[in-house]
This record gives structure tokens, C-alpha cells and sequence, in this order.
């Protein structure tokens, strides 16, 4: 590649998501649930109070595809939800949901562990940083 594509930051962070998801999608078939699904339960499992708004915040997805995550998973026994009031439900993890995060833990642990073993840890914590600033800028300019 020898034009603007290849110095484009966004390209090369969407190639890299691609890849990832790609790869992430592969191991998680095993368990029949997609990426966005198991870091819903993961957020479920370990996050206070937790609401539509908090997930589609955390994953920065909007409402409407976290609204169809949600459904999924619901229609699949992985969650249920308790309608507090006119706004807000209770989300929680129903025991199929509890198993299928623990039994896809291990999976998931080597996954992430792979991703960062060619990088030093001072690598890591500088990709993150990075990655945070160009977050915060891209939303800067929403």
C-alpha cells in the first residue's frame, strides 16, 4: 500500500478489530456465543448496577444494538431481566449464563494472554494509553 490508507490510524486500528474479532469469533463458537454477547455477561457479572446505558457506555455500542444483545441473550437463557420501573430493569446472569462464562474463561484467558505476550509489559500499558487518547478524540469531535 502506498497511499493515505496505509498511514491512516483508523484503518490500521479497524484491520487490527477485524482481525481480532475474527479470531476471538472462532474461539468462541465453540461456547455458541459471540464476542459482544460473552463481554455483555463479563459486564453483567462484575459491574454494579448495571443497565442498558452502562453496558452500551462500557462497549461503546449504541442502545439499539446493545437493546438486540440483550434480547439474544435473554432468548438463549444466558440473562434475565426484572423490570425495576418504567426505565430501568435489573439485568442479571441466570446460571446458564454464569456456566458459559466459566467454562469459555479459560479459552478467553489464553486469548488475552496471547494478544500481549510478544509485548513488553511498559508496551502494554503505553498501547493502552494511546488507544485511550485516540478514543477520547474521536469523541471529543462527536
Amino acid at each position: 500500500m502506498a497511499y493515505d490508507l496505509e498511514k491512516s490510524i483508523g484503518f490500521k486500528i479497524n484491520q487490527t478489530a477485524n482481525k481480532l474479532n475474527n479470531k476471538f469469533n472462532h474461539i468462541l463458537q465453540a461456547y455458541d456465543i459471540a464476542p459482544e454477547q460473552r463481554a455483555t455477561l463479563e459486564i453483567i457479572k462484575y459491574e454494579k448496577d448495571v443497565n442498558q446505558t452502562k453496558i452500551s457506555n462500557i462497549l461503546g455500542k449504541d442502545k439499539t444494538t446493545i437493546s438486540r444483545t440483550l434480547a439474544t441473550l435473554e432468548k438463549k437463557n444466558l440473562i434475565s431481566k426484572k423490570q425495576i420501573d418504567k426505565r430501568t430493569n435489573l439485568i442479571q446472569l441466570t446460571f446458564e449464563g454464569e456456566k458459559i462464562l466459566n467454562d469459555s474463561n479459560k479459552a478467553v484467558k489464553e486469548f488475552r494472554e496471547n494478544l500481549i505476550s510478544k509485548l513488553k509489559e511498559k508496551e502494554v500499558i503505553q498501547l493502552i494509553s494511546l488507544l485511550e487518547k485516540v478514543t477520547k478524540s474521536v469523541e471529543e469531535e462527536l
